[in-house]
């Protein structure tokens, strides 16, 4: 969804991520408005429930779908950091007894 500044008239997209949690915010705390900070002059804009509902209907279940996909993500990373790492192979230095020779210089 796009946004024009109510002060410096710069145009500016919300992401749908964006909008659900301000969907949420809004349920959560009984607001009519949320505010979304215009990225060139940081100021808050309104913007009313019923415009970020009529660009995200059913987003109830998207909020749902969202927060499931959130949680598999934490299993996921948890399984992920449970797992023992394989020790690193030992790295072993190679001492031929010469200085490699200068790049472009002949003798």
């Amino acid at each position: 969804m796009n946004l024009r500044c109510m002060y410096c008239q710069t145009l500016f997209g919300i992401s749908r991520d964006a909008m659900l949690i301000g969907l949420q915010t809004m349920q959560a705390e009984s607001l009519s408005y949320y505010d979304f900070h215009c990225p060139k002059c940081r100021r808050a804009n309104r913007v009313e429930r019923a415009k970020l509902e009529r660009a995200n209907p059913n987003w109830q279940e998207a909020v749902k779908a969202l927060a499931a996909e959130a949680s598999s993500a934490e299993k996921e990373t948890a399984a992920i950091e449970k797992e023992p790492r394989p020790a690193a192979p030992k790295k072993t230095k190679t001492v031929t007894g010469k200085k490699p020779a200068a790049k472009g210089k002949t003798k």
